[in-house]
């Protein structure tokens, strides 16, 4: 797994990498605009995306992906919110391809009372209409499963995979799979046998191929609360074994897996030693260093 970190982009988007680096980061997780406004901003100025791209280089980070808009929801039941969200969707995809950057992972949206079955099919047609209209064709939309709180949909795996069979693009679809939230809504993946049964679901819904990214952070909540709360590796009700899992894990050799809790530098120092030390094994799926000679996993952001 290639570890990593969600980190600021303020000043300037291009210090994103330098700051990864400097904690530690294989890669990184950014936002390419205020997370909490849908108006339309300001393209990303040329000499910004390329000290970006060079400095992605430069701090030989493997990989760059983009978390959307916070407001954005895609089944909005209001007219006014879904326009506003599928346009803003588009800019978070366009935003993703001037920077090099192949995936936009985002909360698939809230259904607002107007019930799932029909949140989900709206969201698909959002997906439909939003790659429409962008100018990305090299740029994937990442389902991130949530937690399930209120009215948010996309809590379960099956869920996720209705989406995307809805989905007139199922090719440009992927799903970022968050252990916090996953723990939240109901899945249970403290131990062995609760991991390769937790995948398995995955495998036979969405499809392990698709996962693109995980979100590793533990959960102040318990088992099926559906309460989105993070918290540092360990110190949660999730513990530390499900993370030995996956940084142990094969399959995910090259995956990005991403802190996004406690949010400070030195947080997140802490948090990747730990993660780290977890890995076992001659030939482990988790270094912190690249090998020797080797410059493998420099291209695409």
């Amino acid at each position: 797994m290639r570890l990593g970190a969600h980190v600021s982009i303020s000043e300037s988007i291009a210090l994103a990498p330098v700051r990864g680096r400097s904690v530690g980061c294989e890669t990184i997780q950014i936002f390419s605009r205020s997370p909490r406004m849908l108006r339309k901003t300001k393209p990303i100025p040329p000499e910004q995306t390329k000290a970006f791209q060079d400095n992605m280089a430069k701090g030989g980070l493997v990989r760059a992906v983009i978390h959307a808009n916070y407001l954005i929801n895609l089944s909005s039941s209001t007219k006014n919110g879904l326009r506003y969200s599928r346009v803003a969707f588009v800019e978070e995809l366009d935003r993703a391809q001037v920077l090099g950057i192949r995936d936009v992972i985002f909360h698939p949206g809230a259904h607002m009372g107007k019930g799932e079955a029909r949140a989900l099919k709206t969201i698909a047609e959002s997906l439909d209409w939003a790659f429409d209209h962008a100018v990305a064709p090299d740029v994937a939309a990442v389902l991130e499963n949530t937690a399930g709180q209120g009215t948010v949909v996309g809590h379960s795996f099956a869920q996720l995979a209705e989406i995307i069979k809805g989905s007139s693009h199922p090719e440009r679809l992927a799903v970022c799979i968050d252990t916090c939230h996953t723990f939240a809504a109901g899945y249970d993946f403290r131990t062995p046998d609760g991991y390769e049964a937790l995948l398995r679901n995955v495998g036979e819904t969405v499809g392990l191929s698709r996962v693109r990214a995980f979100h590793l952070n533990d959960s102040k909540g318990e088992l099926a609360c559906h309460a989105d709360r993070h918290e540092d590796i360990g110190k949660g009700k999730l513990g530390k074994d499900p993370f030995r899992f996956l940084v142990n894990d094969e399959r995910f050799r090259d995956t990005p897996g991403i802190l996004e809790f406690p949010g400070t530098d030195g947080g997140y120092r802490r948090e990747l030693k730990l993660l780290r030390s977890f890995v076992t094994g001659p030939n482990p799926p988790t270094s912190p260093e690249r090998p020797r000679g080797k410059r493998a996993g420099r291209g695409t952001a």
